[in-house]
């Protein structure tokens, strides 16, 4: 994977917990501001094991779709950002399970 599209992932995951199915990021690559809006989908259930379990969270479904990506200079131009949408959004659905 290429170190834009696991940054990006990276971020993904992390913004995602406790946010109600959409995502919003901002990441700095090589002086590059990249913007990425999307939403997602989690389901699973709290393992109890008859109450005496963790009470773990286990992730049974996991859909991640990215909506927009924009990326800006560091003198706020928009400028194009070589990155695999697709592949970053296995990559959280891979992270997030």
């Amino acid at each position: 994977m290429k170190a834009i599209n696991e940054t990006i992932a990276n971020a993904i995951v992390e913004n995602i917990e406790g946010n109600n199915g959409t995502f919003s990021v901002e990441v700095e690559v090589n002086n590059t501001l990249v913007v990425v809006d999307g939403s997602f989908e989690i389901d699973g259930y709290c393992e109890d094991d008859y109450f005496n379990g963790t009470g773990a969270w286990v992730t049974t479904y996991v859909s991640v779709c990215i909506d927009s990506v924009e990326a800006y200079d560091e003198d706020g131009n928009e400028v194009d950002v070589d990155c695999d949408l697709t592949e970053i959004e296995r990559s959280v659905e891979r992270l997030a399970a």
